[in-house]
């Protein structure tokens, strides 16, 4: 069974449910980005990205209208959480049973090469398990439920730094993802609009 993507996430009786960035503008700087790729050399749609490598994507931004920015991608540590980790968290969106299963937190980081200094892949990003299709549920959460092994940059803006993220990710019964998806369906995560980035090896 797939589960629905993206769900959105508040803690039982507040008032906000706001992502890791949008709660605490706090964080380490994003550091310099040295040795990126041509942002002209664009990742095929269906490529898996070994996890030592950059994808370059574009994206759609809110610089104009049919505005794209090119980025660079990559896949980060994967570490796995326990199934009470999101036991106070209430679904607000998609189906009941969304944070139910085992929570992995998945960093990535991505390079502005191209375009608006604010574009981010945060509502791109998704998780896969490629031998059994399984897409789990990619949560939204407040900044105190995110686990990842690195921290997320602070306030991101400007081209050629590196800003880091973290995907927080259910699967059930055991499935482990082992790519994450850039845009496109990722239902379709073999398909012609997505791009899959290999998550390194513990």
């Amino acid at each position: 069974m797939t589960l629905g993507l993206a769900a959105l996430l508040l803690v039982s009786g507040c008032s906000g449910g706001l992502s890791a960035r949008e709660e605490s503008l706090g964080g380490p700087s994003p550091a310099p980005a040295t040795g990126m790729p041509d942002p002209s050399a664009l990742t095929p749609a269906g490529t898996a990205v070994p996890s030592d490598e950059w994808a370059v994507v574009r994206i759609a931004d809110d610089s104009g209208e049919g505005a794209t920015s090119t980025l660079a991608l990559k896949a980060g540590l994967l570490r796995v959480g326990d199934a009470d980790d999101l036991k106070d968290l209430k679904v607000m969106n998609g189906t009941s049973d969304t944070a139910v299963g085992t929570p992995y937190y998945i960093n990535y980081a991505w390079v502005v090469l191209e375009g608006s200094e604010n574009a981010s892949p945060l509502q791109s990003i998704s998780a896969v398990d490629s031998a059994s299709g399984e897409t789990g549920s990619t949560l939204l959460v407040p900044a105190e439920y995110e686990k990842c092994s690195d921290p997320v940059t602070g306030q991101f803006g400007g081209t050629n730094v590196v800003n880091v993220e973290c995907s927080v990710d259910v699967f059930p019964g055991g499935v482990v993802p082992d790519r994450l998806v850039f845009d496109g369906d990722p239902a379709d995560y073999k398909g012609t609009s997505a791009v899959q980035l290999a998550i390194p090896k513990a």
